[in-house]
């Protein structure tokens, strides 16, 4: 038995996505919403128009006409928050124009690649240089925390916020003084279901332009 052979797939911009609805509602009226609403799909065939997350989400079930209709041409303000050890990266958006970016580095990292707020958690008291890294650890958070505010002070709180974090990472940011300018349930937080690499501007670049385009899949 051969493997299955890719579907053709075609990446669009989120400015086309009216046109990609109206031309997959066409050919298939029936397609509807998947439970996620990432995507609209067809019951009956291997077809699939793979939504722009900065967009509007539709609600599970829902109609292709029906969320073509009520699609808002614009995004508004959105922001991209990606955290690792030692390193942070962060942009606002409002609609196509970047209006925000900053990358941020301190020496938090230990030889052996660990983070020094994870290896004190795990390995007990330090030395001078894990304190150091420590001590760069909350200076970080905090900065980060402070250009977030300000960023929400001067432009309003944004209806997106797409974040990568590892877990640990995402709970000391929340928890860091002064705190971020969301609560850890907000509404507007979404996680990115995308690999994230060591933060820096070309990342930041590169996570907001996979956001920004959507999928389509015909089936063969």
């Amino acid at each position: 038995m051969q493997p299955d052979e890719p579907r053709p797939s075609v990446r669009f911009p989120w400015r086309d996505l009216p046109e990609q609805l109206a031309a997959f509602g066409e050919r298939w009226p029936q397609a509807v919403a998947d439970a996620r609403g990432h995507a609209f799909v067809v019951p009956t065939v291997p077809a699939a128009l793979r939504l722009p997350l900065v967009v509007t989400r539709p609600l599970p079930g829902e109609r292709i006409g029906a969320f073509a209709a009520r699609l808002d041409a614009a995004l508004g303000l959105q922001v991209v928050l990606l955290v690792r050890a030692g390193a942070v990266a962060l942009g606002a958006w409002l609609d196509d124009e970047r209006i925000v970016h900053k990358a941020l580095r301190k020496y938090v990292v230990r030889g052996n690649g660990r983070a020094q707020a994870t290896h004190l958690k795990t390995r007990g008291k330090s030395r001078y240089g894990s304190r150091l890294r420590l001590q760069n650890w909350r200076a970080l958070l905090a900065e980060t925390n402070e250009r977030l505010c300000d960023l929400w002070t001067q432009h309003g709180a944004p209806a997106r916020v797409f974040w990568s974090a590892p877990v640990r990472v995402w709970a000391d940011l929340c928890a860091a003084a002064p705190p971020p300018p969301f609560a850890r349930d907000d509404a507007a937080l979404q996680r990115l279901p995308l690999h994230v690499h060591r933060p820096d501007f070309d990342e930041l670049l590169r996570v907001r332009n996979w956001l920004e385009h959507g999928r389509l899949e015909l089936p063969r």
